[in-house]
């Protein structure tokens, strides 16, 4: 039996489609104005170039199924009636916060531990 072949999606497909999510910023970054820091959603600030690279780390997750079980997560989650892009926020938390502990901590990544937290969202929709 064949192996089937992941899908792959390059950082800059990738990085397009998240552009395409937040058209609010497709300009500035064309025209390379794209502000380093912004008020965010919670009124904290945020920067909008690393919000864009976490939504290309999901795409990219999600395009390769990788860690496996990622792109089951997501589609559950549209199942349950989260939008495409609140499904890409809620999965990109969970990156930022893995990426910040590992930081932090000087660790690797734990893909147990991070589907688990993945897990913990689906069942907070349920």
């Amino acid at each position: 039996m064949a192996k089937k072949k992941k899908r792959e999606m390059t950082e800059d497909a990738a990085f397009e489609i998240a552009l395409g999510d937040h058209p609010e910023w497709r300009h500035s970054w064309q025209r390379g104005e794209l502000a380093d820091e912004i008020p965010g959603e919670d009124g904290q600030p945020m920067s909008p170039l690393a919000h864009l690279h976490i939504h290309t780390v999901v795409e990219r997750q999600l395009a390769t199924d990788d860690p496996k079980g990622v792109l089951a997560i997501a589609r559950e989650l549209e199942q349950l009636g989260v939008s495409r892009h609140d499904v890409r926020h809620e999965i990109g938390a969970v990156i930022a916060e893995h990426i910040w502990y590992m930081t932090k901590e000087g660790c690797t990544f734990d893909e147990g531990r991070y589907l688990a937290e993945l897990r913990k969202i689906v069942e907070s929709h349920r």
